[in-house]
């Protein structure tokens, strides 16, 4: 015997102990001991996952992990159900449930930051405005006092040509009146828009915050209320996900077929099409409609989060040209008398005012690229995660398989004997796009969570 079946035959063993009840005999236990405390520290892994991502301390995030490691495993050990159930959540991690949650933390992530982008560059804006009038008060108040030294220069130069001259200049009124007013009211403004900024910068981190912690825990939760219900599904909705052609069909189809029946297999192309045959490596063409399905979202999606880092950019874009017509301008230059020696010269834009403007994609595109790597990869995997699914409910719960492998087995015959085989279809992708839900995937788990709390 080689050594890949030895090694087959051996897991063949432990995953029987694994989904069963719990088997007598020392060797039994210390190994259903030994695989409950891998399943311990796995789902401790993604609770110490989810704890950092709510920015807890390492210490608290340790210890929350231990103690869930030290109790998981023994409840494990006594409980079958527990076990299947575990297992599941495992891999809903990585099904619709995962892929939701994490569409909701990469539109999170999307709309904090570009908002807190596009005020950042506001309020640059704005704070710029303020800077070039206080410039242009103490240039005003430059300029007017030229203008005062003329005019004190010309009864001069007139008196001297021999004509009588008398002028009275109101200096205070001149230099102070407008000076005064247009000063306190920049202050006002400044010192506002500076609260504002405040207020707003508190907002986003109170958001932010707020955010992480309840996307993570409705996150969990969700993953968790859908696990059940999809376990409720298999066990009392016999037409659910009964699409797959597995090991005990294929054998109840040899029975027949020994008893005289005539044998279901070789499937015909259109059964191919309608059922998925495993273990089989090769996508099949259900297979390939139910991963494009589960892909659509992901894609409406990033080109959603695509638009509003676009809108943002070209934001960025505006102020930025705006900053680069300003430094291009030439200084501004006034002779005003060349036998007074009086002449006024200065720049339009004060270079210290020009806005400092920063881009989305800065502080984006990490997070972001991890999220879409993770949800293509969930995507490639979406088939096979939803085989394996079927495949563990079928390990913990022989009975409902086998009712589900007679009921698959007698609609295949039925459709045959009449000719008429219709493939179980969702909703349209039109109505589907359509939905809230299609947009911003929490809502839809949420729905799910209050129609089981009214069944209930």
């Amino acid at each position: 015997m080689s050594l890949l079946k030895v090694i087959k035959q051996q897991l063949e063993i432990l995953w029987g102990l694994f989904a069963s009840e719990r088997k007598s005999g020392l060797k039994n236990v210390l190994c259903l001991i030994s695989l409950c405390l891998l399943m311990g520290l796995g789902a401790s892994g993604i609770l110490y996952m989810s704890l950092r991502a709510l920015q807890c301390s390492l210490l608290v995030a340790l210890s929350a992990c231990g103690a869930f490691a030290a109790v998981i495993p023994g409840a494990l050990f006594l409980s079958k159900y527990l076990r299947c159930f575990i297992l599941i959540f495992l891999i809903s991690c990585g099904t619709k449930q995962g892929r939701n949650t994490l569409i909701t933390a990469g539109t999170g992530v999307v709309l904090y930051n570009c908002a807190q982008n596009s005020f950042h560059n506001l309020r640059g804006l704005a704070q710029c405005i303020v800077c070039y009038l206080v410039d242009k008060i103490s240039s005003i108040k430059s300029l007017l006092e030229r203008y005062v030294e003329i005019i004190e220069w010309l009864p001069q130069k007139l008196r001297d040509a021999g004509k009588k001259v008398h002028v009275k200049i109101p200096n205070p009124v001149v230099t102070q009146g407008m000076d005064e007013e247009l000063q306190n009211y920049l202050n006002v403004t400044s010192h506002q828009l500076e609260n504002l900024s405040q207020r707003l910068i508190l907002t986003f981190d109170t958001v932010l915050m707020v955010s992480k912690v309840s996307v993570t825990a409705l996150g969990i939760l969700f993953v968790l209320v859908g696990t059940g219900l999809y376990i409720r599904k298999y066990l009392h909705n016999i037409e659910f996900e009964n699409i797959f052609i597995t090991k005990q069909f294929v054998e109840m189809d040899e029975r027949k077929c020994n008893q005289g029946e005539p044998p279901l297999f070789p499937l015909t192309k259109k059964e191919k099409k309608c059922f998925i045959k495993i273990p089989s490596w090769r996508l099949t063409t259900k297979e390939q409609k139910i991963t494009l399905k589960f892909f659509t979202p992901i894609f409406a999606n990033s080109l959603l989060w695509a638009i509003i880092i676009l809108i943002d950019y070209g934001l960025y874009l505006l102020i930025s040209s705006i900053r680069i017509h300003f430094v291009s301008l030439p200084n501004m230059t006034l002779g005003l008398s060349l036998q007074a020696g009086v002449s006024y010269e200065g720049p339009l834009f004060k270079s210290d005012c020009f806005p400092h403007t920063t881009l989305t994609i800065d502080g984006v595109w990490i997070p972001l690229a991890q999220i879409s790597s993770v949800l293509v990869l969930l995507t490639l995997l979406s088939t096979k995660l939803l085989t394996l699914k079927i495949l563990v409910l079928s390990s913990f719960y022989p009975d409902a398989q086998r009712d589900r492998v007679y009921f698959l087995y007698d609609r295949i015959t039925r459709k045959r004997s009449s000719g008429i085989l219709k493939c179980n279809t969702k909703k349209s992708l039109k109505a589907a796009v359509n939905s809230v839900s299609f947009w911003f995937p929490i809502f839809k788990m949420k729905l799910k969570i209050e129609q089981t709390e009214n069944n209930q």
